[in-house]
């Protein structure tokens, strides 16, 4: 039941944990925790369904850049209730719906970026593949739970 010392949640008194053996290598691989203790005074921001929208209403053809815009949406979501630059070192869950692009999941698009924006947070996190989003042409809609210090 490893701890992640090197999150910046740690420091507020948030535990992130896995089960030893397997559980500790795939959570080490995906960059991500099996569990996290969330300490009872703590003040939380839950972020909707973020997409990878443009500001001029469409959906990028590249699914990276898809990728990339809907993890800044959540981002300035983030910003917007509270959090500054290190919003993304607050998330302590992510849950993810991803719809396949030619036949294939896009978890392969979706680990490099968030990664990008984690940086040592390892959240637990929840991928589910749908069908569809509430768009057509979309690929990827993002739900955060964050910490909104004091």
């Amino acid at each position: 039941m490893a701890a992640d010392s090197a999150s910046k949640l740690s420091s507020y008194g948030f535990e992130f944990r896995n089960w030893p053996g397997a559980g500790e290598k795939a959570a080490a691989h995906f960059g991500l925790s099996h569990a996290v203790i969330v300490p009872a005074s703590t003040r939380t921001i839950i972020v909707g369904g973020q997409l990878g929208i443009r500001d001029d209403g469409t959906v990028p053809a590249d699914l990276a850049e898809e990728v990339a815009v809907a993890f800044d949406r959540v981002e300035q979501s983030l910003k917007a209730a509270g959090l500054g630059d290190d919003a993304w070192e607050h998330v302590y869950s992510v849950t993810t719906y991803e719809v396949e692009k030619d036949g294939e999941g896009i978890s392969g698009v979706v680990g490099p970026v968030a990664r990008k924006y984690l940086k040592n947070t390892k959240p637990a996190w929840t991928g589910v593949t749908v069908k569809g989003l509430a768009f057509p042409g979309l690929h990827l809609e993002i739900t955060v739970q964050a910490y909104l210090p004091c």
